[in-house]
């Protein structure tokens, strides 16, 4: 099977919308036995895409998220103290961290925020990554079976609680970049979750022109937000999701207009003011830049 051909049967498959070009370089990355970096915003479908491609591959998916926590035992594993005590160091103390599990099994480890791990927790990865094997004081040194593959992700954005990823450990990645997707792609995106929520229980069926003009109207006001000038971070789709899934919940119990405004300044509140943050230096309210959002949009389709 071509490369192009696997992008599409991972997209029909895990209804992955877009993403071509990104799909294909890490199926690229997989084929070429690198190690891959994916590097964008929140909500670009970072481990989307990731567990797709794991499905895909028939691989289990060994997930760390990065957090100061995840010290260096609890990345390779440890000894289990009572078993030590009864029987030595053997086998059957070993218990198995991520990085250790998915080397010996040929699995994929998925560390979220690569960042956000202790750099003595990140230099642990380096032998794994360049050479394939990982030493285990007092055990032995495991070797990557065949098909073992990290890929890590990284929010450009992101400087709190972070620590810089040092020159050794980069040079053991390749890199895929994701952007925000087009207007078009995050619409149907939207519809897609929509149409997925209306398949729930209890549930009412609803027409499709309703479901996309709903799902047009929540991404248009999420994307205002990525160019409001006073924001200093916008929405992903996460936000048109939680927007478009909210409007539908009105809709539905409502009946009103899809266009009647004060539904959607009360959903785009619950929707947006957990994922956008002002600029320091503005002198309006959250509030008020979410329904600047909401008036610019609906004005459009009255």
């Amino acid at each position: 099977m071509d490369l192009d051909s696997e992008v599409r049967e991972i997209q029909q498959k895990y209804k992955i919308v877009g993403r071509f070009a990104e799909l294909r370089k890490i199926l690229i990355a997989y084929y070429s036995r690198k190690n891959i970096l994916l590097e964008g915003e929140i909500g670009t479908s970072k481990t989307t895409l990731a567990r797709a491609f794991t499905a895909y591959k028939d691989k289990t998916f060994i997930r760390v998220d990065g957090s100061e926590d995840v010290l260096s035992h609890v990345l390779t594993g440890y000894f289990d103290p009572p078993i030590v005590i009864e029987k030595g160091y053997v086998e059957d103390a070993f218990i198995f961290g991520p990085l250790s599990r998915s080397m010996s099994s040929g699995e994929v480890l998925f560390i979220n925020e690569l960042n956000r791990l202790p750099e003595s927790t990140q230099n642990v990865l380096l032998s794994a990554l360049d050479e394939g094997f990982l030493d285990i004081p007092k055990f032995k040194q495991i070797q990557s079976e065949n098909g073992f593959l990290v890929i890590t992700t990284i929010n450009p954005r992101a400087h709190v609680g972070t620590t810089s990823l040092g020159e050794a450990l980069k040079d053991r990645f390749v890199w895929v970049s994701l952007d925000y997707q087009n207007e078009d792609d995050e619409i149907e995106i939207v519809i897609q979750k929509l149409e997925d929520f209306l398949k729930t229980p209890k549930m009412e069926l609803m027409e499709p022109e309703t479901v996309k003009l709903i799902s047009t109207i929540a991404v248009k006001i999420t994307r205002l937000t990525r160019k409001h000038p006073n924001l200093r971070r916008g929405a992903s789709i996460r936000a048109g999701i939680d927007l478009g899934t909210l409007m539908l919940t009105y809709y539905l119990n409502n009946g009103h207009s899809v266009e009647k405004e004060e539904f959607w300044y009360d959903a785009a509140e619950m929707a947006l003011s957990t994922k956008i943050e002002l600029e320091e230096s503005s002198e309006t309210s959250l509030k008020n830049v979410i329904h600047d959002c909401v008036r610019t949009i609906l004005k459009d389709f009255q």
